[in-house]
């Protein structure tokens, strides 16, 4: 008998959690934590997650789709008997990552973060007897993110994960080949996500189309001021690489050691791994300027660049050439402002005024009552900003376009606030009676498909 339950992730968006199950074995995707700020009125509380997944029962393996927080947040939580699969750039993310955002944390992820074994794309992998997994690299606003085609006791199953095709990785109608070469036919279930059906007033509006788009509109923006203080999670690897490329000539790229690190990261994996140019040092900033003194992160970012075939060299800045020339600056919000003055404070609190602009490029509900940030908002004090994003997530032609290349039995969507409304969207009218909905905890039989 083979099995799917969503735990988490039917009505609402991350906090996702997917069991599959066949022969008494199971693989969980994701592990996620709610969203900031939502745990409080969720309908299943993170502590309540864990003790649904793995208080009776501490076996199975666990695969990460990519390393947003809303898909692998409560790894720490996972049984130490059960191993965990991530992307092997992921892995390397996390690395960077985890002991960033573990500062204030009494307790620390990076050795089981370095106990994560990884997968590459399109080999098959059997992470459990009976269920075959094959991981599909896809365009996300996450770097090294995953679909993940399943087979179980008969039935192959696509599971999208959060994807989308109008970044960097999704150019050229790239998904549309993949799926068709290492996907087998037929495909019993598609699971997709389905994040953009609440959002669909946001394109155009607070977002642009995609990351060409969004490099296009950022080098206009970059003419009409000398201080760009750009506004953007330090993961945003594609829109980070639009920014970079399209500062223009006579004004520094900068970032800090932190930033420094996952950058060159991601441009020795994509560039030297993956062949996608967009990745390469540019011309006109091939030094990228850091924020920051001497301590041992310059020794990592050196270890970083001497591993690189085609090195992207690091120099610091200082204040005079920071004035002089100009700048566009990955800016982050201060998390501790009682008791710490980050350097990007005092970038703005000197120069904001001057001849400044804020370019804000994340999603805009992180500014707004439900979601707010605080700490954002603090870091816009009141001054006016110019938003400049594009989504990590598929729009509904996308969607669209998936369902008819894989042409699946039935479709059940997840990770969206509409799943009761999929099957009326009219760009899914002509697969309606395909579709599923399942609440949270509800058990798919698969054999019955």
């Amino acid at each position: 008998m083979a099995g799917l339950t969503i735990h988490r992730g039917t009505h609402q968006i991350g906090g996702c959690c997917t069991e599959i199950s066949a022969g008494g074995h199971r693989i969980l995707i994701d592990f996620g934590a709610n969203l900031p700020g939502t745990d409080g009125d969720a309908q299943t509380k993170d502590r309540e997650m864990v003790q649904k997944v793995f208080g009776s029962r501490q076996d199975g393996a666990v695969l990460f789709t990519h390393y947003h927080g809303d898909h692998y947040g409560l790894f720490k939580k996972v049984p130490p008997g059960v191993p965990m699969y991530i992307g092997p750039l992921a892995k390397n993310i996390l690395h960077i990552l985890v002991p960033y955002i573990d500062r204030d944390a009494p307790e620390k992820g990076s050795a089981i973060v370095e106990q994560m074994r990884i997968y590459e794309p399109g080999t098959w992998m059997t992470p459990v007897p009976g269920i075959r997994v094959r991981p599909l690299y896809v365009d996300h606003s996450a770097l090294d993110a995953y679909m993940f085609c399943i087979q179980a006791e008969g039935k192959t199953i696509l599971f999208t994960g959060d994807f989308r095709d109008h970044g960097i990785a999704g150019q050229v109608g790239r998904m549309e080949r993949m799926v068709q070469k290492y996907v087998p036919k037929p495909v019993d279930l598609l699971v997709t996500e389905g994040t953009m059906l609440s959002r669909t007033g946001e394109v155009g509006d607070t977002l642009v189309k995609s990351e060409e788009d969004l490099g296009q509109r950022a080098e206009a923006l970059f003419q009409t001021h000398k201080y760009n203080f750009v506004l953007v999670s330090s993961t945003n690897l594609d829109s980070i690489m639009e920014f970079y490329h399209h500062t223009p000539k006579g004004m520094h790229f900068v970032c800090d050691l932190y930033q420094a690190r996952i950058l060159l990261t991601a441009m020795r994996d994509m560039q030297e791994k993956r062949g996608f140019k967009e990745y390469r040092a540019s011309k006109t900033h091939p030094t990228i300027r850091v924020l920051g003194k001497g301590d041992g992160r310059w020794a990592e970012l050196r270890e970083i660049r001497e591993s690189m075939k085609y090195p992207v060299y690091c120099k610091a800045i200082t204040e005079e050439e920071l004035e002089r020339d100009g700048f566009v600056v990955l800016a982050r919000k201060n998390t501790h402002p009682d008791t710490y003055t980050s350097p990007f404070d005092k970038l703005r609190e000197k120069f904001l005024d001057k001849d400044g602009q804020i370019i804000y490029s994340m999603w805009k509900g992180y500014l707004e009552e439900e979601h707010a940030d605080k700490d954002l908002l603090r870091f816009i004090g009141g001054h006016p900003y110019e938003t400049l994003h594009t989504s990590g997530h598929a729009y509904v032609e996308t969607i669209a376009n998936l369902i008819k290349t894989v042409d699946p039995k039935w479709i059940l969507p997840m990770h969206t606030e509409r799943a009761d409304e999929f099957a009326s969207i009219p760009a899914f009218t002509l697969w309606k009676d395909r579709v599923k909905v399942l609440h949270d905890g509800q058990a798919l039989d698969l054999d019955e498909l």
